[in-house]
């Protein structure tokens, strides 16, 4: 929001100053319309004279062109503002009265990238393949705050690789077998076998000390699976990134109880 917020200040700055000047030029011309009225031919010569002086000098052809496009520009950083405010609305439902909600994952989706917008655009460029689904029933926040920690993950891991230009972050939705689906795909380092065991372990992390709790995937197998009996698991192998799969029911459902490691696909586990 600062982008357009400080873009827009600067505008009103400018603004400021050219209406000053032309305020300035305006009182010249009262004084014109005085000479005029009391027929001081001498006075309106020289007054006419200041005047296209001064309109010289503030550039005015200029100011009259430059306006019109400081006034556009202003409207689209207040639209841009208007529009990330909504989408912060769509990402937390603040509105919502209720814990369940009627939830588009393509609408949660966009809302969750212009929120995690600042973490991923130096990092990865994303690429969406949004096919057509059906709502699901929901707490819509919580499933943005999911949606949210996988994308900032993502992108951390791109980084971490110290690579030479930006990742991709491709996310795909769709639905199949009951179930709407959303991929999260990165080309980032991948995972350990070793360690892609433990993802869903509550605080374990591997990011170094003061960058993760180790809690943000525990916490969202939990309100994926617990809370809407849906379905999380991970693909990945060293050195060719990692691809998060989440499955939400298109009918509402009670809680489910599931071993973290049962839903790890693509990697051996200890059984």
């Amino acid at each position: 929001m600062n982008t357009p917020v400080g873009f827009v200040a600067c505008n009103f700055e400018t603004l400021q100053s050219y209406m000053n000047k032309i305020l300035k030029l305006l009182d010249i011309y009262d004084q014109l319309a005085q000479r005029v009225e009391s027929s001081d031919k001498e006075h309106r010569l020289r007054t006419l004279a200041s005047i296209k002086e001064l309109k010289e000098k503030m550039h005015f052809d200029f100011i009259l062109k430059d306006l019109e496009g400081l006034f556009e520009d202003s409207k689209e950083g207040l639209d841009r503002v208007t529009k990330i405010i909504q989408n912060l609305r769509d990402f937390s439902r603040v509105d919502q009265t209720g814990d369940l909600a009627r939830y588009n994952i393509n609408e949660g989706i966009t809302a969750t990238l212009t929120v995690a917008r600042n973490e991923i655009k130096y990092r990865a460029e994303v690429k969406t393949d949004f096919g057509e689904v059906s709502d699901v029933f929901c707490n819509p926040g919580q499933i943005n705050q999911v949606f949210l920690n996988l994308l900032v993950n993502a992108a951390q891991a791109i980084e971490s690789q110290e690579r030479q230009g930006t990742g991709l972050i491709t996310i795909r939705t769709y639905e199949a077998d009951g179930h709407v689906v959303c991929e999260i795909e990165d080309d980032g380092p991948g995972i350990p076998a070793k360690t892609l065991r433990r993802v869903f372990d509550p605080f374990f992390t591997t990011k170094p000390a003061g960058k993760g709790t180790g809690l943000g995937l525990s916490v969202s197998y939990d309100i994926i699976t617990n809370k809407h009996k849906g379905r999380i698991s991970v693909e990945s192998e060293e050195g060719h990134g990692t691809k998060f799969t989440i499955k939400l029911p298109l009918v509402a459902a009670k809680a489910a109880h599931e071993d973290p490691k049962k839903v790890l696909t693509g990697v051996e586990t200890d059984g």
